[in-house]
């Protein structure tokens, strides 16, 4: 079991997925810049997960916050110095973890005792996964989604089934749904049938 600092997003990460973000909180520009300077494979990331109940902005008058117990670690990919003066950082999600306890430090920053879940078996796509491909090219090719850097040259289950929900305009809660997903075949059968509805 590890350590690791939290960093609770109403939004939820998936593998292979990114995110930009706008850090301006000092306990967040804290954690980013350690980040930054580590080289240690858990130093230079840290785990995302969902916030189901609180507020993203730590606010002393309302700190409940229900933290969702499976997130994804995150490593920071691109960071850059926003128009508005705020420091712009994209993360790209990692392996996933099960958390099993959590706590807030003095600086409010969030920390957990995570266990890692295995990887997904990897899955070549079957024929029927080629039109969830070019559905995957489409939305990359997307201005907002083109600065996020995300290829759309995959070739197993697992990863295009991730992209496209971390992509596809889809609730939070059907995307944690699809996080906490197992197997990667039930999850793209979950996808195609979410697009036939949302296509009637």
């Amino acid at each position: 079991m590890d350590t690791i600092p939290l960093f609770p997003l109403s939004t939820v990460l998936l593998p292979y997925g990114r995110i930009a973000l706008q850090i301006f909180e000092p306990r967040y520009l804290d954690l980013v810049s350690r980040c930054l300077k580590s080289d240690s494979e858990l130093g230079a990331g840290f785990g995302v997960v969902w916030l189901r109940e609180g507020q993203e902005v730590y606010d002393p008058e309302n700190e409940s916050t229900r933290l969702a117990q499976i997130g994804t670690l995150a490593k920071i990919v691109d960071w850059d110095s926003l128009a508005n003066g705020l420091l712009g950082i994209t993360i790209e999600g990692e392996r996933k973890f099960r958390l099993y306890s959590s706590r807030q430090q003095a600086d409010h920053l969030h920390v957990a005792d995570v266990e890692w879940i295995e990887a997904e078996r990897a899955i070549a796509l079957p024929e029927y996964g080629e039109e969830m491909k070019i559905l995957l090219r489409q939305l990359t090719e997307h201005p907002h989604v083109q600065r996020l850097g995300i290829s759309a040259d995959v070739n197993d289950i697992s990863t295009l089934g991730c992209l496209l929900t971390q992509l596809l305009p889809i609730p939070e809660n059907i995307k944690f749904k699809m996080l906490i997903e197992t197997d990667p075949m039930d999850r793209l059968q979950y996808l195609i049938k979410l697009l036939d509805e949302m296509s009637q």
